[in-house]
């Protein structure tokens, strides 16, 4: 077998799967699946929104899965896994699958379009786009296409960025088809330049180069202190006009102790002692002075 054949084939069985799973998954909310050829097993990698109806009770759809995949589709030493869709808002497949579950059920799908390209742009994505061909409100056969946001449609950005998915309705009038593209949120279309907001300025407020510092009581008592020590009238005249402090009456003198009687008598003897001698010391001093005069007189007669 050539090399080209083998990898159409495989492809071909992968297409099969994903058929057969989307048709047994559907109430799971089947989201895709991955085959990966390991050397001792074939991985089956399952995503969907609902997990638990994949496995089952149990673990029991998970071996009739595995038995099914074995004998119907020849793979070899299956091992399925299941992995939970984190956000199926954003999974074009699951969309689809809503959709389509919905109008088989009786749901208009304009109402039910609109929901669920509301609930798409409210999880983050760029753009949505739904198309609903097929027999809608008449015999003929129409399409309906609803979009919101931006949607790449050709070259490298599709196949890259936009999730596509396509499903079927089955009614009485005829089958419907439905297709779903989704544009995922960390998706940027090249050319697409984007001018970031410049920052709001802060407002220079002023500021305060040194705070007013309260008062303590402890700083109060030091004050008093220091005001205890102060004896001049002027300096607290002058603290009493700045601080408003209360002024300090002046320093009285101390009264002197009354004297006893003895030594007020010998004190008054002394006074009259003294005012005694005053007199004889005036007689002496003129009598002094006479004489020098009589000496001088001599001293000129004789020359």
């Amino acid at each position: 077998m050539s090399a080209i054949k083998y990898f159409i084939d495989q492809n071909l069985r992968k297409l099969a799967i994903d058929e057969f799973l989307a048709t047994e998954l559907n109430s799971a909310g089947y989201g895709g699946v991955e085959i990966r050829k390991m050397p001792m097993k074939t991985e089956v990698v399952i995503h969907a929104s609902r997990p638990g109806v994949v496995i089952g009770r149990r673990g029991s759809k998970i071996r009739e899965l595995s038995y099914i995949l074995e004998n119907e589709f020849s793979v070899e030493n299956v091992q399925i896994e299941v992995n939970e869709i984190e956000n199926p808002w954003l999974d074009a497949a699951v969309m689809a699958s809503r959709l389509a579950r919905q109008l088989e059920r009786g749901v208009r799908y304009r109402r039910m379009a609109y929901w669920i390209l509301r609930r798409v742009m409210r999880a983050g994505a760029v753009g949505c786009e739904i198309i609903v061909k097929g027999k809608l409100s008449s015999r003929r056969a129409r399409y309906q296409k609803f979009k919101q946001g931006n949607v790449a449609k050709t070259g490298e950005p599709a196949s890259l960025l936009v999730d596509e998915a396509d499903d079927r309705a089955v009614l009485k009038p005829g089958v419907i088809g439905i297709k779903v593209r989704i544009m995922r949120p960390d998706s940027k279309l090249p050319g697409v330049i984007e001018i970031k907001k410049p920052k709001p300025r802060k407002q220079e407020q002023p500021e305060l180069i040194a705070e007013p510092s309260e008062e303590t009581p402890e700083e109060a008592e030091a004050v008093e202190e220091t005001l205890e020590g102060i004896t001049d009238i002027e300096e607290l005249r002058e603290l009493e006009e700045l601080d408003g402090l209360e002024l300090v009456e002046e320093p009285t003198e101390v009264a002197e102790e009354e004297p006893e009687p003895e030594e007020t008598e010998r004190k008054a003897a002394e006074k009259t002692a003294e005012k005694k001698q005053e007199p004889d010391e005036a007689a002496e001093d003129k009598i002094l002075e006479d004489l020098e005069e009589l000496d001088a007189l001599d001293e000129g007669g004789a020359d």
